[in-house]
């Protein structure tokens, strides 16, 4: 496998690589720094809809790490722009989810309209506040025939503690009552990076960095990027020999990966 070479183009993962919660893990400095160097091209891409761009720009400023908001990527991002171009003349939509999707979904000009009682679409991200009577009313919406959309599968979300409920958690109850399928924005699918590409530089190799196999590395192998695994979030060594697609490369960290690549 070749080292990688020339300007990239990087779509690197934030759960489990730059962070773990509200901590910086390993090597997240020196990254920035060899990114910014080289001239690489970079976008961060989270399946994670819970927070707006400038909130996830704060936090990383609170760790250190200096990112203009533009260089972020959501989930509830890439699927209001999907869903604009489903409905361009605006919809009636009932969203599970926190600030991130809410403001990406109804800011200010929005097309969409907020709708309980009869939605035309769900569309469900991760949700810290969530409860019975939110699922159940998913699920009744479903029910009714509004379309199934979900920001993104990840059923595990990492934390300080250890790993907790994610996106495709509520995802999975609500197919189970409805038997409906979702269609899904966010990593393994490609409508994500497709949207991220497009807001990048058109040349330079697509490197996909991040610590899932079964989202991260699959939607890189999708998109026919080099891929590379880092073991600080949900995904482990042990892992890769049982998951039908492999990582290009695996580091220990992002220490490691600058270690190895500059």
């Amino acid at each position: 496998m070749h080292k990688p070479n020339g300007r990239l183009r990087l779509l690197v993962d934030l759960d489990g690589v730059l962070y773990r919660g509200m901590t910086a893990l390993p090597g997240v400095g020196e990254f920035f720094a060899w990114v910014e160097a080289a001239g690489h091209a970079y976008l961060l891409v989270t399946n994670n809809s819970l927070r707006t761009q400038a909130e996830v720009a704060g936090n990383l400023r609170r760790m250190g790490v200096a990112v203009d908001p533009e260089r972020i990527l959501t989930s509830a991002v890439a699927t209001s722009a999907w869903l604009r171009a489903q409905a361009p003349g605006g919809t009636r939509v009932q969203a599970l989810g926190g600030s991130g999707l809410q403001q990406a979904l109804f800011s200010p000009g929005s097309v969409f309209t907020p709708d309980w009682q009869s939605p035309e679409w769900l569309v469900l991200g991760q949700d810290f506040d969530i409860t019975y009577q939110k699922l159940a009313a998913a699920c009744i919406a479903v029910q009714n025939g509004a379309r199934f959309v979900v920001t993104n599968p990840d059923t595990t979300l990492p934390t300080e503690a250890g790993l907790t409920p994610g996106a495709g958690a509520w995802q999975a109850v609500v197919t189970l009552v409805t038997g409906v399928q979702a269609t899904v924005i966010g990593k393994p699918e490609l409508g994500i990076f497709e949207t991220a590409l497009s807001m990048m530089p058109t040349e330079g190799e697509v490197v996909v960095v991040g610590d899932r196999l079964d989202t991260d590395i699959l939607a890189g192998h999708r998109l026919g990027a080099t891929t590379a695994l880092v073991l600080t979030g949900v995904s482990t060594r042990g892992e890769v020999s049982a998951f039908p697609v492999k990582p290009d490369y695996i580091f220990e960290n992002l220490r490691d990966l600058v270690a190895q690549w500059s």
